[in-house]
């Protein structure tokens, strides 16, 4: 989890920018984040912190925190806020918003700028503000900042800030490539190689198996709780509608009569040919390629022979292939016949040649041929209208407070309820009791912030099936009752017991090494149950090829001093490690082959960009002046983990 928070942080130019409003609105931005702009910081009604002439209030700082919290749950949607916080979710929104706030202050001062016409077309551009047809809908833009305490003014602060870091970051964090001499010693450090020695003394050998006492279970329970705990489940009320919840009205024949008259041109009659074509460079050489051509020779040898080459076209119009050459060529090439050769003619690009390849001839169709067919796209062009009408209807009933039951009586539509859900549409406890896959866009939605009652819209089928639906309840993370979880607290807390012996005896195991004894002999004379000595190694280079997790052991050996000795826990209480690393090769740099270290330093050019980007950010900071009242964060951090009230 702590992992995925820090992934959730790291980007391109991750230092600058607060990613709560990205994640959520979905923007696909090169550079990943917008950074959160407080001038709105007096909210809370005091300041966590002053950048420059500018203060970020501990409301705006809250609301942030809870915006990056529902980004983080989209990953791990099991995700509590008080873990996120205790993760550093919430320095680390603070820091991006200061960071944010002083680099835009920074960037003014040097003079650079975003016209409001760029902010406009930036928000345009953004996925969640599009409506069912898919261009920019206001409605849902108020919406979406109405949902997320967000105002339109706060916005466009976000998105200036992220066109400053466009114009100015990003040359700066994408470096094409590395000096070799910079790269070098990258390069003797990923050719480095260890050897060393490992031994796993597992816990359960060492597990007790008397039980402790219910006491003493509640006890482990109420200090592990988090272990034990059963996130968060919603239960969720919801009515589904498509294009045959919509009534559409029939088409008309004096619609389909108006259609036919508008369109006539594409209902007359029509002819498309398709040409072999060469192109020379001038009359001569058309004129002997010309002869060659009505003496026998084929189009395409004829122009090989001359350096050409034939090229055939489409089923062009008339207009059509007046516009790609002239209109004397096009009149010449529709009045010959299928076989015949035109030219050379003379066009824009050269002298033309050309072979009627094909001839179609299209009848004219009449108002009775042609009625299926413009029946067929009015009706699929009235239920597309009808569906997008309908959905803007119920989103209007929405914004204006109706419940979901109210929406559902008045378009007559079904409504279901959801037992307590899981964010992965599970029952707890019921693995076959889980929601057709096509909800899961809708219990994932439920899952991303919306409060108990609040009617929403989910798009389940692209522009063709949608829910409205509420969240009725949400019931909290935590542990099941104790009864129901007796057995599998008194298994852990064996483990556990266990885990302590197996951890004694680690300790006692480097302890002996670091005296002087061999690594076997210390596993020896610490007794049974303790695994053989392993020869454990290889190259920092290889670790973690094809996007393979590092095994923590390797992890460990190679952030170890050589000859020294560490113990490594295995979570889930299965037992310790103890590594001792004994041999360290690492290779001259200078006598690293060139292609090896160019091959090499083009993936660090972006982390040396990130430093630069890192410095910059600082400099910022210390221009712009940054002050930070640490006691009424400590407050907010607090409130968010539910130990205590914010004060303000």
């Amino acid at each position: 989890m702590i992992t995925a928070i820090r992934r959730m942080f790291s980007s391109t130019i991750g230092k600058f920018l607060a990613l709560a409003f990205v994640a959520l609105v979905g923007v696909a931005f090169a550079l990943s984040d917008v950074t959160g702009n407080s001038s709105f910081g007096g909210m809370g009604g005091a300041n966590v912190a002053k950048v420059g002439g500018d203060e970020i209030g501990v409301g705006e700082l809250r609301d942030r925190v809870r915006l990056a919290y529902n980004q983080a749950r989209q990953d791990q949607p099991g995700m509590t806020m008080a873990a996120f916080v205790e993760s550093g979710g919430l320095d680390q929104v603070l820091n991006q918003l200061i960071e944010g706030m002083a680099f835009d202050q920074f960037a003014t001062e040097m003079g650079f700028g975003v016209s409001k016409r760029l902010i406009d077309g930036r928000i345009a551009d953004i996925p969640a503000f599009a409506g069912v047809s898919g261009s920019f809908d206001q409605t849902r833009f108020e919406t979406f900042l109405r949902e997320n305490g967000m105002t339109e003014a706060q916005l466009r602060r976000d998105l200036r800030q992220q066109l400053l870091i466009e114009q100015i970051a990003a040359p700066i964090a994408s470096m094409p490539r590395l000096a070799p001499g910079m790269a070098q010693p990258y390069a003797a450090l990923l050719l480095e190689q260890r050897r060393g020695q490992a031994t796993f003394i597992p816990s359960s050998p060492f597990a007790p198996t008397a039980d402790p006492g219910e006491a003493a279970l509640r006890t482990y329970l109420t200090q592990n709780a988090a272990k034990f705990t059963v996130p968060e489940r919603r239960v969720i009320q919801y009515a589904l509608f498509d294009a045959a919840s919509v009534p559409v009205s029939a088409v008309t024949d004096a619609e389909i009569a108006k259609v036919y008259k508008d369109n006539a041109a594409q209902y007359a009659a029509s002819e498309t040919r398709r040409f072999a074509q060469v192109i020379a460079p001038d009359q001569a050489t058309a004129n002997a390629l010309a002869a060659k051509v009505r003496s026998g020779t084929s189009l395409a040898a004829a122009a090989q022979a001359a350096g050409l080459s034939a090229s055939t076209t489409g089923d062009l119009t008339q207009s059509s292939y007046a516009a790609t050459s002239t209109a004397a060529a096009a009149k010449a090439a529709f009045a010959a016949k299928q076989g015949d050769l035109i030219g050379p003619i003379q066009t824009g690009l050269g002298w033309s040649v050309a072979r009627v390849e094909d001839v179609t001839a299209r009848p004219a169709r009449s108002l009775a041929d042609a009625s299926a067919d413009i029946r067929t796209e009015l009706a699929k062009n009235k239920a597309n209208e009808a569906i997008v009408d309908y959905y803007n209807a119920i989103q209007d009933a929405v914004n204006s407070g109706a419940s979901i039951e109210e929406i559902a009586a008045d378009r007559k539509l079904t409504l279901a309820t959801t037992q307590p859900l899981l964010p992965s549409g599970r029952v707890p406890g019921q693995p076959a009791n889980t929601l057709p896959s096509e909800l899961a866009p809708l219990v994932s939605q439920a899952f991303q912030g919306a409060s108990e009652g609040e009617g929403q819209l989910a798009t389940l089928v692209e522009n063709e099936k949608f829910a409205v639906y509420a969240v009725k309840s949400i019931i909290a993370a935590a542990p099941p009752p104790f009864a129901q979880i007796r057995a599998e607290l008194l298994a852990d807390w064996r483990l556990a017991q266990g885990q302590k012996i197996a951890r004694d005896k680690a300790r006692a195991i480097v302890k002996a090494v670091e005296g002087g004894q061999a690594l076997g002999a210390a596993v020896a004379a610490a007794g049974p149950n303790i695994g053989s000595v392993q020869t454990i190694g290889g190259r920092r280079g290889e670790l973690g090829q094809n996007g393979q997790p590092v095994p923590p052991e390797l992890a460990l050996l190679f952030s170890m001093a050589k000859n020294s000795v560490k113990t490594l826990e295995i979570p889930g209480n299965r037992g310790w490690m103890v590594i001792a690393l004994a041999d360290v090769q690492r290779p001259d740099s200078k006598s690293i082959e060139p292609a090896r270290v160019a091959a090499i330093a083009q993936p660090l050019a972006p982390a040396f960009g990130n430093e630069l980007i890192e410095q910059l950010a600082g400099e910022a900071k210390r221009r712009v002046g940054v002050t930070i009242n640490k006691q009424l964060v400590e407050q907010l951090r607090q409130e968010l983990t539910g130990t205590a009230p914010v004060a303000e």
